[in-house]
């Protein structure tokens, strides 16, 4: 590169095209693979206005659709307030130990087999019924 190369040229007042930042930013990952459509410095390869909203809005909605479906598979959980006696304080911590488990999974665990086996003695009682 010489020094005339950095010179002004006298079509300086050539009109530059016009984006948006999110325009820009929707277009950084082109930018990053060698092939941007917005800023290029060759104005026929360029995407016009409707085609870069297009393209960002599918981005937008692409990502959108991978943190729904990311948040879909999370288990939801809520913080509880209860009371114990200091023994099983003492019985839970020492199940944590022993099974290198989370207090609360501990627990999440015991109601959940409590309210299997109470669904299967309600079905029990049901079948072994004798009223016709």
């Amino acid at each position: 590169m010489s020094l005339s190369d950095l010179k002004k040229s006298k079509d300086g007042n050539t009109k530059k095209r016009q984006f948006t930042v999110d325009e820009f930013i929707s277009d950084a990952e082109n930018y990053a693979k060698g092939a941007p459509e917005i800023v290029s410095s060759d104005i026929n390869n360029q995407l016009n206005l409707t085609q870069a909203v297009i393209a960002a809005k599918k981005y937008v909605a692409d990502k959108k659709a991978e943190q729904e479906a990311a948040n879909k598979t999370k288990k939801p959980f809520r913080h509880a307030t209860f009371t114990l006696s200091e023994e099983a304080i003492t019985q839970l911590s020492e199940l944590a130990i022993e099974t290198k488990l989370a207090k609360s999974h501990i627990l999440r665990i015991l109601i959940d087999e409590l309210c299997n086996k109470a669904q299967q003695e309600k079905i029990h009682k049901l079948l072994g019924s004798k009223i016709g």
